[in-house]
């Protein structure tokens, strides 16, 4: 039995944050229905990335990428209908995530004070930009604005290069783990107390949060991190990325023990006599000079190379791989990060690999048991299982309801 069968969830997110978030309930057996504006559903199916095949049939990479294993009801939640209906499957559910808006599920009659007159005990997270307080409550917000709004940028880049935002999403992936984590403990609060919770999560929070140990030292010290580009927030000068002979090396240092055995290993010994080289605040000191001198030694052979024998010693580095060097990796092999549908099963011209969760369980850990569904595939079954007859049914989908 996976953690959470059993446990109902009904999915008014869209893009990538709240979606993601449901998405790992759903990989570890929540019944999740997402719930999509009538006709053309999330608007993120219709992205054209890296292939537009997909995106012109509904299906783009970010949809596909958090939509495995959930159902979708298509619902008009501006219609009173709809809006009655959605209280009638809240009452049947355990957790309600949404992404919309701060106070648009409110404004629709279906905020969590509505939800719990029907559901009391409901699970109900909220998670928008900025949060629901604050004068930034009602802002719209992406990833790579509140990767501005936050400082994250400021302490991304080079001088030369000025402020930069991440390459990935990695605030919206950080919000929706945090939102899985916040759902997990709230249920697990719930089996002891039997009360409801409303969860107030934010992309704002989200992004602080990954930034914890820098923001601590600035609001304890006033010393601002300043933009940091490849160096370790510790300014080891052994902690950077150098050139080899072929190929950038990424090298992270942080104890005494291992300066030493990096200095070792690239056949640098002579160095550690020196006493510019003694300690940490020695090094920072001469930063220029011992740089010069790692590089010196590791452009004799590649970062292929150098990578074994660098952690062998028991330092941390890593060549700078590209996404598709990433994926033929013996070790992303090995931690099977993703599952495949088969053309058949997903009905698309090709089979489909679907990221799964960070973490691995013993037995009943995350997996994939159903495809990313098409446009309100499953309307009908979810209506007729709540006690909607077939007639009533369809005058709705005459009237746009569903």
């Amino acid at each position: 039995m996976q953690a959470f069968d059993g446990i109902k969830v009904l999915d008014i997110t869209r893009v990538l944050a709240g979606p993601y978030a449901s998405y790992q309930l759903a990989l570890l057996g929540a019944e999740v229905i997402k719930i999509e504006p009538v006709t053309k559903g999330e608007s993120t199916r219709w992205r054209s990335e890296g292939d537009a095949k997909l995106g012109d049939i509904g299906m783009s990479p970010s949809f596909l990428t958090q939509g495995a294993n959930k159902s979708s009801l298509t619902l008009n939640l501006d219609s009173k209908q709809g809006q009655e209906i959605f209280l009638k499957l809240a009452s049947t559910a355990d957790v309600i995530v949404e992404n919309l808006r701060t106070g648009s599920m409110a404004k629709r009659n279906i905020g969590y004070e509505d939800v719990r007159k029907v559901k009391p005990d409901i699970i109900y997270c909220s998670m928008t930009g900025y949060g629901q307080t604050g004068p930034k409550a009602r802002y719209p917000a992406y990833d790579s604005v509140i990767q501005a709004a936050a400082g994250f940028m400021s302490i991304t880049g080079t001088v030369e290069s000025g402020p930069l935002k991440s390459g990935p999403p990695v605030v919206d992936y950080a919000m929706g783990m945090a939102g899985a984590y916040a759902i997990s403990a709230a249920l697990f609060q719930r089996s002891r107390s039997g009360l409801g919770q409303h969860i107030d999560i934010s992309m704002f929070d989200s992004c602080m949060a990954l930034m914890s140990s820098i923001l601590t030292t600035y609001v304890n010290t006033g010393n601002p991190p300043g933009l940091r580009g490849n160096e370790a927030p510790s300014r080891s000068p052994a902690s950077t990325t150098f050139q080899t002979a072929d190929g950038l090396l990424a090298i992270a240092i942080n104890e005494q023990h291992q300066f030493i055995n990096l200095i070792k290993a690239i056949g640098l010994q002579d160095l550690l006599g020196d006493e510019r080289f003694k300690d940490s605040a020695s090094r920072r000191n001469h930063t220029q000079i011992l740089r010069n001198a790692i590089q010196e030694a590791l452009l004799t052979k590649s970062a292929a190379y150098w990578e074994p024998v660098i952690n062998q010693a028991g330092v941390p580095a890593a060549k700078v791989l590209s996404i598709p060097e990433v994926m033929e990796t013996e070790q992303t092999k090995n931690r099977e990060f993703f599952g495949v549908f088969s053309k058949s099963e997903c009905g698309l011209d090709r089979d489909i690999r679907l990221p799964k969760a960070a973490f691995q369980f013993q037995s009943d850990g995350p997996r994939l048991r159903k495809p990313p569904p098409r446009i309100g595939e499953d309307t009908i079954s979810i209506l007729t299982g709540l006690g909607y007859p077939m007639e009533l049914i369809e005058s709705y989908q005459a009237l746009g309801v569903v």
